[in-house]
């Protein structure tokens, strides 16, 4: 009996384990699906199922499992939809085990667990830290597994041993699987988080030099392969020390930010946008004709030149570009060596007056 309980814990730590990791990277999303739904919910009915084909065999048609954590699981980790069609397989799943008398009390005592647990939950939840609620819903599930036990067995003698060693396992089972779950999505989280970070630039958002490497490199590759067109541009404030020096650098880091936006917002899925560093911004564009860059980067620039960047209602500050662009293969034929032809198109803008576009060559 104690090998089968411990053999349900371990069933339902590796289960959530393995669906963790699949789910975070494929259902991460914020926006909870019917896709989500389905596939939570048929999860928690699988873990069901095999937690009663590892269960205890009381008398020949009843059963002893810990099926009702993935319904806990999903209550308070989830979704009550999710929770409900999980509930609906694992009575299903019963019958398949067999046909009997304790498989119809099943359903109603699968019934009774859900019911009871989205009451509790949203009874508790604003009073109770996580593991005091997941005791308290384990609590529960033990008293109405125990009933129901009691009713289709009948031999109190019988069930006593029983209950003493199944409250402790399904109490330290509901506990570990909560701790599991919540363990795994605090790291998923902060793994994303610090991910996410890694790539971004703090002040605009912007995908920073570390990723504008790598973007470049990986698409560098792909136009090689592919014999498509790609196209950097480069972009520099004109005159951002004197906006600094006459404004203050709070203003500085509104212009930075203002015009990221920007040029978000005109690139749109055309390309993608970075803050290599300082005033200084890269725009990538893929299967990108010098034509098509030329008008692009003139729009880019006369929109710039027209925006207002209002920091305060006593300050408008006008703010101007310059651009350099490359275009592989129209300007250059050699990508290892294309960002240095930019810089030197950047260069040129800035000499030749600045406000302007420069492509190399």
């Amino acid at each position: 009996m104690v090998a089968d309980l411990f053999i349900n814990i371990c069933i339902v730590i590796a289960l959530i384990f393995i669906y963790m990791k699949l789910r975070w990277s494929r259902f991460s999303d914020t926006v909870y699906t019917l896709t989500d739904l389905i596939v939570d919910g048929t999860a928690g009915g699988f873990m069901g199922y095999i937690l009663m084909i590892f269960s205890i065999q009381v008398t020949e048609e009843t059963i002893m499992d810990l099926r009702f954590i993935p319904i806990l699981l999903l209550v308070i980790f989830v979704r009550k939809r999710s929770a409900f069609l999980a509930s609906v397989l694992i009575v299903s799943g019963r019958f398949f085990i067999g046909i009997n008398r304790s498989a119809v009390y099943s359903i109603y005592m699968v019934g009774i667990l859900l019911i009871g647990f989205i009451l509790l939950e949203k009874l508790v939840k604003k009073r109770l830290n996580l593991f005091m609620k997941t005791l308290v819903l384990s609590l529960y599930a033990n008293t109405v597994v125990s009933y129901f036990l009691v009713i289709m067995v009948g031999e109190t003698d019988l069930l006593a041993p029983l209950f003493l060693v199944y409250w402790l396992f399904s109490v330290l089972g509901s506990m570990s699987a909560v701790f599991m779950v919540n363990y795994i999505r605090k790291s998923e989280y902060l793994f994303a988080k610090y991910e996410n970070e890694s790539s971004k630039d703090f002040l605009t958002d912007l995908y920073n030099v570390r990723r504008f490497d790598e973007d470049w490199n990986s698409l560098a590759k792909k136009a090689v392969n592919s014999h498509s067109s790609l196209t950097l541009i480069l972009l520099d404030i004109d005159h951002f020390k004197a906006i600094n020096d006459t404004y203050g650098h709070s203003v500085g880091d509104y212009v930075l930010k203002e015009l990221a936006q920007v040029i978000v917002t005109f690139v749109g899925s055309r390309g993608s946008v970075y803050r290599k560093g300082g005033e200084e911004f890269a725009v990538i564009l893929p299967y990108s004709s010098k034509a098509e860059t030329e008008l692009l980067a003139e729009e880019l620039r006369h929109k710039v030149e027209t925006h207002q960047f209002i920091p305060s209602e006593e300050a408008v500050v006008e703010v101007t570009v310059s651009l350099g662009a490359a275009v592989y293969p129209e300007t250059t034929d050699a990508l290892k060596t294309m960002i240095e032809a930019a810089d030197n198109a950047l260069y040129h803008s800035k000499n030749s007056g600045r406000n302007q576009l420069s492509f190399n060559g």
